[in-house]
């Protein structure tokens, strides 16, 4: 979920040498791609001035109406699986044993069975608001909104092989990475 500490979990398995497809860094280089962009603004030109895409309009666009939100998530999956395959054959090449696959809505999106193991990284709710509402461009309403679309914390551990709690300290984090991994 967001603000639970995903990227600073795939961070300390990085520190360790293991390859990590992070699918948020992805998807934001994909709105730098001149094809994504010029799809997206056929769909979605109201969230454009001067060629540029505005992302706050964007966001506002789409969460208010889903069937935008899945109009736009369509585009976007369809270039990030291209760049989650290339990536995954990069690392098969390179005879990569371990990969990390930071996937936000994983139960919600992606097909879990997928992965060999799932890992859900949690937190209080209570922390997650904090770390989320520190970030540019989030308020509450952003928050709420988002908590809706992804699926409950609790459904969550019950479908993972390892559950990590991030609010526990980084100490506790780094040995839980470390249990796994060996």
């Amino acid at each position: 979920s967001v603000g639970t500490g995903k990227t600073e979990t795939s961070n300390i398995f990085r520190r360790r040498n293991i390859p990590v497809f992070d699918s948020d860094y992805e998807v934001s280089q994909l709105y730098k791609n001149h094809n994504v962009l010029s799809i997206i603004k056929k769909n979605f030109p109201s969230a454009f001035k001067e060629n540029v895409l505005i992302k706050e309009k964007l966001t506002k666009l789409v969460f208010e109406d889903n069937k935008k939100l899945l109009r736009l998530e369509k585009i976007i999956y369809k270039f990030l699986n291209l760049k989650r395959y290339s990536w995954i054959r990069r690392q098969f090449r390179n005879r990569r044993k371990i990969v990390v696959f930071d996937v936000p809505l994983l139960f919600e999106k992606d097909s879990s069975n997928k992965y060999d193991k799932t890992v859900v990284i949690t937190c209080s709710e209570k922390i997650q608001k904090i770390r989320v509402l520190k970030r540019k461009g989030w308020d509450e309403k952003r928050f709420i909104a988002t908590k809706l679309k992804q699926l409950e914390e609790k459904k969550k551990k019950k479908l993972a092989d390892f559950v990590i709690y991030s609010d526990r300290g980084k100490r506790y984090v780094n040995n839980m990475v470390y249990n796994l991994l060996n």
